[in-house]
């Protein structure tokens, strides 16, 4: 497993600019599934990362940002299928390494807290980013 990043900047490293700390795409890169669930745990890391990055205030951002997460899910859990725990799986575990410090950990929650009683609908269709899923 790539060594992970745990320095005290919120956002991390990330070298070549894609939303997603470098530490997390190593460790995507690294497992052992499809290249089209690569791409969609890339998509879903960079939802993950821009949750602790936003700000709070600002709630259409907060709003889209949201919707975005829905997408993202929906799309990693498709192209798992048909085990789609495994698409839960990779959710639950880009969640847990994007929040690896105190400092994450504690704006990941607030910005969970910004969402509360929010709604959000689970999109329909293909929710993948146009590079997320191979045909």
């Amino acid at each position: 497993m790539p060594r992970l990043d745990r320095s005290s900047d919120i956002k991390g490293p990330d070298a070549d600019n894609n939303g997603i700390r470098d530490d997390i795409d190593a460790w995507i890169t690294a497992q052992p599934i499809t290249d089209a669930q690569k791409k969609a745990a890339q998509q879903m890391a960079r939802v993950q990362q821009a949750k602790i990055l936003v700000d709070l205030s600002d709630k259409s951002a907060l709003q889209m940002l949201g919707d975005q997460s829905m997408r993202g899910v929906s799309c990693l859990v498709d192209v798992s299928k048909p085990n789609n725990q495994q698409g839960y799986d990779l959710i639950d575990k880009i969640e847990a390494l994007t929040a690896n410090t105190r400092e994450r950990a504690k704006q990941y929650l607030a910005y969970y807290r910004a969402r509360s009683g929010s709604v959000t609908e689970l999109p329909a269709g293909n929710t993948c980013e146009s590079d997320s899923r191979w045909i």
